[in-house]
């Protein structure tokens, strides 16, 4: 049902890069030590302060990557190439959620597919026909706004 819902939800945004999680392993471990990238490639999620609101998307926030906290004023994220689980918190600026906003569940945890050289803009997609949906969180998706191509090196 998440993943249909995803589906939905995200018609006509790009979707490279963006998983619902099914479960809390990645694959993106060997032996508690990740993974080593022998080529040295990486991938790039950059949160926007100012995603494009007509859009219905706001700024999101990466709260941790593969179970390790991150920074909360790290607006950037260079990776390794593959699945990584992200827990993504939403700051949409809504009247109707502002007011809720302790009765809301403000993150998602995804599975995120990185590829190389590739860099993902992410941020939160306000769902407006969901927007009683506070408890769920289902009046936002985590959403892969733009991808561009950019020389990535780790």
């Amino acid at each position: 049902m998440k993943n249909t819902l995803l589906r939905k939800c995200l018609t006509g945004l790009s979707l490279i890069g963006l998983v619902v999680a099914t479960s809390a392993n990645a694959g993106n471990k060997v032996d508690g030590d990740e993974q080593v990238n022998a080529k040295g490639e990486c991938g790039v999620i950059t949160l926007y302060n100012k995603p494009p609101a007509t859009k219905d998307i706001h700024f999101a926030s990466i709260n941790s990557i593969d179970g390790v906290t991150t920074s909360m004023e790290s607006g950037s994220f260079t990776l390794t190439p593959g699945k990584h689980i992200i827990r993504v918190i939403e700051h949409v600026r809504e009247n109707s959620i502002t007011r809720r906003r302790g009765e809301a569940k403000n993150y998602h945890i995804i599975e995120f597919q990185v590829e190389a050289n590739k860099k993902y803009a992410l941020g939160a997609k306000y769902n407006r026909k969901n927007r009683n949906k506070f408890k769920t969180g289902e009046y936002w998706t985590p959403v892969v706004w733009k991808t561009t191509d950019v020389e990535c090196k780790l």
